[in-house]
């Protein structure tokens, strides 16, 4: 079964692009980890929620999930990128969640 990294964000108007930016970069190197599948963001345009992005980074199986965990916090710890860091600078609002996707 693939497993769904799902994050929800409450981004302030003036945090948004730094935000994007930020997104981009962590997922330049989720993109090159064996194992990964697909990846999305996706902005909230119709208000609704209190949660205005949403990110979906998807991995082949658990032990793809358990491996890109590990080196990505590798990697970026050599590279200085601190995510908790990076949302509490920009006052942005994250809630996590991991699933298990299968066909309809």
């Amino acid at each position: 079964m693939e497993v769904v990294l799902i994050d929800k964000f409450i981004v302030p108007e003036e945090s948004k692009v730094a935000f994007l930016a930020e997104v981009r970069n962590s997922s330049a190197l989720l993109r090159t980890l064996p194992g990964f599948v697909e990846g999305f963001v996706y902005e909230n345009v119709h208000g609704g929620s209190r949660h205005n992005f949403v990110t979906t980074a998807v991995w082949k199986d658990e032990d793809a999930f358990q491996n890109a965990k590990k080196r990505a916090a590798e990697e970026f710890q050599k590279i200085g990128f601190n995510p908790p860091e990076i949302m509490k600078r920009l006052k942005v609002e994250m809630e996590r969640g991991i699933y298990g996707r299968s066909p309809y």
